[in-house]
């Protein structure tokens, strides 16, 4: 009597052939943060050029000020930094590993990209509505202005530039190089203590980003193999906090988006300095679309060991 495989048997061998042996990891990781370092030096120059050209002479402002307020420096800076991460990407994997940037190929991105968008934002959404049912979450205007482009760009661009770097080159390569489990938790703790060191929450925004969206992030990675999906969720995440309901991103101001709110209450549903994705609902629902995810992912059995050369 024959026995069918199972469906995660099934689709394991599809997963396998996505995740080839990198060429020359070491050197990939370092270009890898040689290609973050210069985006976010490259996203600072474009934003702070165009507010010099913009502004008086007189007028002054810290970066952060800069990236927060409305206006086309954000803009401007955020898409350099995304355009100059995209770039470095390609010509990393097609030069040093030696192969087609696969990561970015186009069959199914429609839907990979539609599919973290949505979960990004019904994150976001279905937190703040706990939020609001709980009276934490208080609307005081509704306002259509440039506050929501900033917001859509604070969610682009970091969105490409912390993707790239995180899943594109480090969760790629240990992934490859110690397996997949072991990445999931080294870049984890990665992703939390970049945080640490960005948000003005300081340790407290890195605990709560290692709890709620990093392994979320990871798992979307992990489920295609391509930047699509974390690019959308990372995107979906950043923009409905800060051009949809206002709130503020790992502790950052970003200017004023479609909702003007309050998050009125104690710190363990307002978040803090954190701001609202380091309030209990969102950990919760964070998490437990991450756990979600992370039950897919071993049932579709995309967790592989490590590649051995």
């Amino acid at each position: 009597m024959s026995i069918s495989p199972s469906p995660a048997a099934a689709v394991a061998p599809a997963f396998q052939s996505r995740r080839r042996p990198e060429r020359r990891r070491v050197l990939q990781l370092i270009l890898g943060v040689v290609v973050y370092a210069v985006s976010q030096v490259a996203m600072t120059a474009g934003a702070v050029l165009v507010f010099g050209l913009m502004s008086s002479g007189d007028a002054s402002a810290t970066v952060g000020e800069i990236l927060a307020a409305a206006g086309p420096a954000a803009p401007t800076g955020f898409l350099v930094g995304a355009a100059v991460s995209v770039l470095g990407f390609f010509l990393v994997v097609r030069f040093v590993s030696r192969r087609r940037v696969a990561e970015f190929s186009l069959p199914g991105a429609g839907r990979e990209f539609g599919w973290g968008l949505l979960i990004g934002v019904g994150i976001v959404a279905a937190a703040v509505g706990i939020l609001a049912l709980l009276t934490v979450y208080r609307v005081v205007s509704v306002q259509v202005g440039l506050g929501i482009v900033t917001g859509l760009m604070f969610g682009i661009g970091p969105a490409v530039m912390e993707e790239i770097f995180f899943r594109g080159f480090l969760l790629r390569i240990l992934d490859d190089w110690v397996g997949s489990w072991g990445a999931l938790i080294v870049v984890s703790v990665l992703f939390a203590l970049v945080h640490a060191l960005s948000s003005p929450a300081g340790p407290v925004a890195a605990l709560f980003v290692l709890i709620s969206a990093s392994l979320a992030l990871n798992m979307a990675w992990f489920l295609t193999r391509r930047l699509w999906m974390p690019i959308a969720l990372h995107l979906g995440l950043n923009a409905a906090q800060g051009a949809l309901f206002g709130l503020h991103v790992s502790g950052n101001a970003t200017g004023q988006g479609l909702f003007t709110a309050d998050l009125v209450g104690p710190d363990l549903l307002t978040g803090g300095a954190v701001g609202g994705e380091g309030s209990l609902p969102f950990l919760v629902v964070a998490l437990g679309v991450g756990i979600v995810l992370t039950v897919v992912a071993v049932r579709r059995g995309v967790m592989l060991p490590r590649v051995r050369h």
